[in-house]
């Protein structure tokens, strides 16, 4: 009996254990493309990424101008942990954002800065929420 007890005490220390390193995993991951994104854009003042997976993961789009149409756009840097969506076009297929440099962006449902958006600090990045996988147009603030 003494033996099953201590087996399921190892088991359900050994879950949790895993579980608490799963749920840092998302962390390291946005910090990575964070990371990558202050390198591309040498963390101007003026700097957005825009990554083609959650989690600032899979390839990126820089960005340090306002861009009215992300039409032409394309993931064109390899980030991390894969190259997922290189070569795509950017318009209405990001789903996470880093801003590396000291301004804060917009980035917008519509092309021309219009609809809904969603707000990136100044260092800071996020999953997009209202612009999800639709997003047509980024603006500095």
């Amino acid at each position: 009996m003494k033996k099953s007890r201590l087996g399921a005490l190892a088991m359900a220390t050994a879950g949790t254990v895993a579980m608490v390193g799963l749920s840092t995993g998302t962390a390291h991951a946005g910090v990575a493309g964070y990371n990558l994104c202050a390198q591309a854009t040498g963390s101007a003042a003026n700097s957005l990424c825009l990554y083609y997976n959650s989690n600032q993961e899979g390839s990126f789009a820089a960005f340090t101008r306002n861009v009215a149409d992300l039409d032409p756009w394309i993931f064109g840097h390899i980030g991390t942990p894969n190259s997922a969506g290189q070569g795509q076009g950017v318009k209405n297929n990001a789903a996470s954002a880093a801003n590396p440099g000291s301004n804060c962006w917009r980035v917008y449902f519509n092309s021309n800065y219009a609809g809904a958006s969603d707000y990136i600090g100044d260092h800071g990045y996020r999953q997009l929420t209202a612009t999800y996988n639709d997003n047509a147009s980024v603006k500095a603030c």
